[in-house]
């Protein structure tokens, strides 16, 4: 396997995570610290320290520093296009899934 494989796949799979995405959309609102960030999701503090790590070696965020305060942002907006583009993809998928057994309901209760 090459290495851009193996790092599309290593990006997946921190995508792939619904407290990493919970993370994304609040900080797209505002640069928050790890503690708000903790409140606003109820989880503990070592598990939100080990999503930001995760989402902070992947080039997805960053901190700056305010009052000795780590506040952390999302380092690159587009990662919320991609987001979109995923959404719209799966959301297709499932519609046309939800029509083939639409129609399959139709044929069984016709014939």
């Amino acid at each position: 396997m090459s290495e851009l494989k193996r790092d599309i796949i290593e990006f997946l799979k921190v995508l792939a995570d619904q407290t990493r995405l919970e993370i994304l959309d609040l900080l797209y609102r505002e640069k928050s610290p790890s503690s708000e960030i903790q409140s606003a999701l109820n989880k503990s503090q070592p598990t939100i320290s080990q999503h930001l790590k995760v989402l902070a070696s992947k080039n997805l965020i960053i901190f700056e520093r305010i009052d000795n305060v780590k506040y952390y942002k999302i380092k690159n907006k587009g990662i919320f296009k991609l987001l979109v583009d995923i959404k719209s993809f799966v959301d297709g998928i499932n519609k046309e899934r939800l029509q083939t057994i639409s129609n399959e309901d139709i044929k069984d209760t016709l014939l």
